[in-house]
């Protein structure tokens, strides 16, 4: 069975659709870029820092207690948040068969949230941040951000209740969800952090938060691409609808259960670690099922990941979201959270989340996308590779040397003797690895941005046929055919 084709008609419906988000989606996609390469800059900077002690020592805005935070809030509110938001507002209208309308208000929104993102990296970066990871920026910061992402996503609700479909597809279900749960999960962490919750509860709180913005905001975005991307470019529709419809309402109610299970053994009632750990691991049947349910509508059409850029990107994505899934199912049990939950570990576990599955399969609808809001073609084929190949080794390198180094220090910080300084000279070694990580993946975001530039200049590729990989320009005119599967 294969996707019907588009009528005439239909084609010029979405090319209506995609010049109505062409200026909001490329301003949201170029500065989310921006933010990404300041994000991976003082991803290097501080891991070399965390290596090398006493390096910039005279500096105090060069210390590790600040430019790790500094680049959390980059690289999550910045780039994945912001990128995001662009993928939220293209696709709704596409999935929803109405044109973005209120333009205006939304870029004026985004300059909004571009100007809270900044001033909760300087407030961090400048001494005034309050040491709970991601919310550790001023408490007159937050209001901004929410205030923001309300202004710009509020949009999205009405798009969906204006459906022209009947169906509701299970892409739309995921953005709506991520529209909602965002701003619950971060109104009640900044509201009780900030009201002067105790510090205990604050950093359950923070974990909480953290965990919640992976699976209620980050997951449902990157599935809704999935969902959308996957059957697109392989001609099939999604294997099992009720597959994913039940995958959807199992994350929906287990996500919310999940963070505590970083404290476990902490001062919290021996129940909420409990739970926390259990959810976690639950979690892992609805994301299986989404990954089988995406892998399966693939079957016969693997060679196609040699030919498009977005479904290799996506693909590799969702792979990435299952080994999360795993690992944190891991950590949430006491024979390996015991020893991992305050290493190492839990720094490569966010970024596999952050960077490994969400930002890799945001790069898979940034190469879907951005052809069609502005008429051109990706300029190369071979940066597009090498951005892929340079972000994977980058990835995988940073997630072996944590797990490895959280490995490492966890196993001496447990032994209650042994001093603490002697943990971090045993793990020393594999901040080499994070360091040489954020070095890879620094350079192939630099080859992004640049392609990207280009596209949003109008020095995009003319020419006929897609920029596939692997293919030069005009040879194929889909990944299907230059595959051979058409």
């Amino acid at each position: 069975m294969t996707v019907p084709q588009p009528t005439p008609e239909e084609i010029e419906e979405r090319a209506t659709i995609d010049r109505s988000t062409r200026f909001p989606v490329m301003f949201f996609f170029t500065s989310a870029a921006a933010w990404l390469l300041a994000a991976t800059l003082l991803g290097f900077l501080s891991s070399l820092k965390l290596r090398v002690p006493g390096l910039w020592d005279e500096c105090q805005f060069m210390g590790y207690g600040r430019l790790f935070p500094a680049h959390m809030n980059a690289l999550v509110y910045g780039w994945a948040m912001q990128a995001g938001i662009g993928v939220m507002l293209w696709l709704m209208a596409r999935l929803t068969r109405n044109p973005l309308r209120h333009i205006t208000a939304i870029l004026v929104a985004g300059h909004l949230w571009n100007a809270g993102v900044a001033l909760a990296v300087c407030t961090v970066w400048f001494g005034f941040g309050n040491s709970v990871p991601l919310l550790d920026f001023s408490a007159w910061v937050w209001p901004i951000i929410a205030l923001s992402y309300t202004l710009i996503v509020v949009w999205v609700i009405p798009m969906f209740r204006q459906r022209r479909a009947s169906l509701t597809y299970v892409s739309e279900m995921y953005l709506v969800g991520a529209a909602i749960w965002f701003p619950w999960i971060f109104l009640t962490a900044n509201i009780l952090i900030n009201k002067g919750t105790a510090p205990v509860m604050g950093a359950g709180l923070s974990a909480w938060y953290i965990t919640n913005l992976i699976y209620f905001w980050m997951a449902p975005v990157s599935l809704a691409v999935a969902y959308y991307i996957i059957p697109k470019i392989s001609g099939r529709p999604i294997f099992s609808y009720p597959l994913a419809t039940a995958s959807f309402w199992l994350l929906a109610f287990l996500a919310g259960w999940t963070g505590f299970s970083r404290f476990m053994g902490g001062p919290f009632p021996a129940w909420m670690s409990a739970v926390s750990g259990a959810a976690t691991i639950f979690i892992l049947l609805a994301v299986f099922a989404t990954v089988i349910n995406l892998m399966i509508t693939l079957k016969g059409c693997s060679k196609l990941w040699e030919y498009s850029p977005s479904l290799r990107f996506t693909v590799f994505g969702m792979l990435m979201l299952a080994l999360y899934a795993v690992l944190s199912a891991l950590s949430s049990t006491y024979s390996f959270g015991k020893n991992l939950q305050f290493s190492h570990f839990i720094v490569g576990l966010d970024t596999l989340a952050f960077y490994g599955f969400f930002s890799m399969t945001i790069f898979g609808a940034i190469y879907f996308i951005v052809p069609r809001i502005t008429g051109a073609e990706w300029p190369s084929g071979d940066r597009i590779r090498t951005h892929f190949w340079f972000s994977t080794y980058g990835i995988l390198t940073l997630v072996i040397t944590m797990l490895i180094g959280g490995i490492a220090q966890g196993g001496d910080m447990a032994v209650w003797d042994r001093a603490f300084s002697t943990s971090y000279v045993n793990s020393s070694a594999y901040v080499v690895g994070r360091a040489t990580a954020w070095a890879l993946i620094g350079y192939s975001n630099f080859l992004f941005l640049y392609q990207l530039a280009q596209m949003f200049l109008g020095r995009g590729r003319k020419s006929e046929g897609p920029t596939l990989i692997h293919a030069k320009p005009g040879e194929a005119n889909s990944a299907k055919a230059a595959a051979g599967l058409s």
